[in-house]
């Protein structure tokens, strides 16, 4: 290597090797761009190494926006995903996924109820609640139907007896 003058700057012989071996590198390799799904099979490969590697400490879960995890509901054109079970507390955070024109009938709530939509709109009591709206019932309270033209997207944390028959046994007294 050459010597650094005294303006702190290599002499300018460096300078030329160094772009002669970028000049020579940049001819050594083909520039093609590999078939995309070569590129999936990369991406799938680093996410799995990623999800392998990233375990959460204990106490700590964490449910992805993919499609899986959802069952049926017991009402048509609703499905659900079960994100976490408070046992000590005894409620559940559940996501709804709800279709258009989907009716959920009258119901009563043996504990509280907290629903707050993500996406689309939901009508209950006459009131059309959209992104954002948040409902809340008190326990011991009956709810008329509720339904959805557009379909819907809520986020609800409820007794698992309310939304998953014979779910809140396992949870123990």
């Amino acid at each position: 290597m050459g010597e650094v003058n005294q303006h702190g700057h290599a002499d300018h012989a460096d300078e030329v090797q160094i772009e002669d071996l970028e000049l020579a590198l940049s001819h050594a390799v083909r520039e093609e761009t590999p078939p995309p799904e070569v590129k999936e099979r990369l991406m799938s490969r680093i996410r799995a190494l990623q999800s392998a590697l990233a375990k959460p400490p204990k106490g700590f879960s964490f449910v992805l926006n993919s499609d899986e995890g959802w069952e049926p509901h017991p009402v048509p054109g609703i499905r659900m995903k079960l994100l976490a079970v408070n046992r000590k507390s005894r409620y559940v955070t559940l996501l709804l996924d709800v279709q258009p024109g989907a009716r959920y009938p009258p119901h009563h709530h043996s504990g509280a109820e907290e629903c707050y939509v993500i996406s689309g709109t939901l009508v209950s009591y006459g009131r059309t609640i959209g992104p954002g709206d948040f409902l809340h019932a008190d326990g011991d309270t009956d709810h008329d139907a509720l339904f959805t033209e557009t379909g819907c997207r809520v986020l609800i944390v409820v007794p698992p007896e309310d939304y998953l028959p014979g779910f809140a046994e396992s949870l123990g007294p």
